[in-house]
C-alpha cells in the first residue's frame, strides 16, 4: 500500500492523467521566457560589412592589375597606372579584411579611387581604358566608404573590436 506522500501529486502534475506529466505553467511559471518578436529581423554584424567590402575591393584590385591585358589597352594608354593602383587597392583590401579597426586603410583606397577616376581623363586614350578607370575608380571609392561606415557602425554599437574613432586631433 503506497504511502500518502507518494500518492499526492507534485506541483505541476495533472492528477487526472493516467501518466502524470508536467503542464506548461509548471515548466515556466510567471514571465521567465523573453518576449518573442513576431516579425524577427536578420541581424547584420558590422564586421560582415567590412569583410564583404574588403573582399569586393580585393576583386576590384585584381581586375585592375589584369585589365591592361584583358581589355587590350592601346599603345597610348598607361598600363602602369591600373597595375599600380590595383596592387595598392588589393593590398589595402586584404589588410582591411584582417584588421577591422584600421579604417585608415580604407582612406588609402578612397584616395587611390579618386586618382583612378581622375586618371581616366588624363592618362587613358582608348575608351576601354577610360571606362575601366572611371568605373573601377567609383567602385573602389564606394566600397572603401562602405567599409569605413561599417566600422563606424561597430563603434556606435560599442564593440571593442571597432577601436577608437578616426579623428584629426
Amino acid at each position: 500500500m503506497p504511502r500518502e506522500e507518494e500518492t499526492k501529486p507534485t506541483p505541476g502534475q495533472d492528477p487526472e492523467a493516467d501518466v502524470p506529466e508536467l503542464n506548461a505553467p509548471a515548466l515556466a511559471p510567471g514571465d521567465v521566457a523573453p518576449p518573442v518578436d513576431p516579425s524577427p529581423r536578420f541581424y547584420r554584424d558590422w564586421r560582415t560589412g567590412v569583410t564583404v567590402a574588403g573582399l569586393l575591393n580585393l576583386l576590384a584590385g585584381a581586375w585592375l592589375v589584369a585589365s591592361p591585358w584583358a581589355l587590350d589597352y592601346v599603345a597610348g594608354d598607361s598600363r602602369l597606372n591600373p597595375i599600380i593602383c590595383g596592387a595598392i587597392v588589393a593590398f589595402a583590401a586584404l589588410m582591411r579584411v584582417g584588421i577591422w579597426r584600421a579604417e585608415w586603410l580604407s582612406m588609402i583606397s578612397v584616395g587611390v579611387g579618386v586618382w583612378l577616376f581622375g586618371s581616366g581623363f588624363w592618362l587613358a586614350t582608348s575608351s576601354s581604358a577610360q571606362w575601366n578607370s572611371w568605373f573601377l575608380g567609383l567602385a573602389v571609392i564606394v566600397l572603401a566608404l562602405l567599409s569605413i561606415d561599417a566600422t563606424e557602425e561597430g563603434r556606435l554599437e560599442g564593440s571593442p573590436a571597432a577601436g577608437e574613432s578616426l579623428s584629426l586631433r
